[in-house]
Order: structure tokens, then sequence, then C-alpha cells
């Protein structure tokens, strides 16, 4: 398991490959990580689905661990968006179900940052 500390927050990857990633280019994806994000000012924490690369399998390092918490506060700054500012932003059709699905699933993102973390999500972001 890696564990790491960024800017008041720790980090930490547990290796599952017990989901297949439903998104892909025809390979499929089992390197399932779950992220646990604990804010170390208030002990508050979440967990969120991460799926590390097929040349890279598992996240191991510092920076992975950090990469994959960017990738995860970048959702929940795109779950900020209206639905057509979303689409709009991404290159999605606005009748598209699956652009409606990953708007939801950065919807969540947020909901689950802001349990954790009070802050302003866009500062936070931009400390990436």
């Amino acid at each position: 398991m890696a564990t790491c500390e960024f800017k008041g927050f720790k980090l930490s990857a547990e290796y599952t490959g017990s989901k297949k990633a439903d998104w892909g280019n025809g390979q499929e994806n089992w390197n399932h990580h779950k992220i646990t994000v604990k804010n170390t000012e208030t002990g508050k924490q979440t967990s969120f689905d991460f799926w590390a690369s097929i040349a890279n399998p598992e996240v191991r390092s510092r920076k992975d661990l950090i990469g994959a918490f960017e990738c995860f506060v970048g959702d929940a700054v795109a779950g900020m968006n209206d639905f057509n500012d979303f689409c709009s932003e991404f290159g999605y059709d606005e009748d598209s179900r699956r652009a409606e699905k990953i708007y939801k699933a950065c919807q969540k993102a947020t909901a689950k940052l802001q349990r954790i973390y009070n802050g302003d999500i866009y500062s936070l972001y931009s400390r990436f």
C-alpha cells in the first residue's frame, strides 16, 4: 500500500484489481485501486476508485498518488459546472447519455471532496 502526504491531506492507495474499468479503447483494465484521502486537519476522509494505466498497473510512488488525487480534484472541479457548460468544456453532445453518466460521476467527486474539505476547490486544484 502506497501512502504520502500532500498539502494537508494524507493519501493512500490500495491495489484491489477487483473492478474492471467501464471505459476503455478496446483494452481491458483491471488495475483498480481504492484511493483514500484524509484531511489531516479535520480527520475527515473519503475514498474513490482509480484505475492505473496498462503500462504502469500499480500506484506505488508519491508522484502516482498525487496524480490520482489531482485527477479526483479535477473531476470535482468539472462537477461544479452545470451540465451544458460541462459538455461545452469537454466536447460532449448535450444529448449524450455517456456525457450525463460522466457528469454525474464528476458531481459525486465534488460532493465527496466537499465532505472533507471546506475550502475553495479551484484554489486546491491550482496547487498541483
